[in-house]
């Protein structure tokens, strides 16, 4: 696996929804209400990269950059 050059190939996220819903239910199968949603991106050097997502009309956005 080696590295490619910086912006080849770098993960970009659609301008859509990625997400709907204000509830998840939990192990009793009781619905809980969502704070927040986050897409964590593993990489090979073992790090944990956390991306926050933005609720937005009723759903959850990747964040403007």
């Amino acid at each position: 696996m080696g590295s490619e050059p910086p912006g080849e190939d770098a993960l970009v996220l659609p301008p859509i929804p990625l997400a709907t819903g204000r509830l998840l239910r939990n192990d009793d199968d009781r619905p809980v209400a969502i704070t927040a949603v986050e897409l964590v991106v593993s990489t090979e050097d073992g790090a944990e990269h956390r991306i926050p997502l933005v609720p937005r009309h009723g759903a959850w956005w990747p964040p403007d950059r």
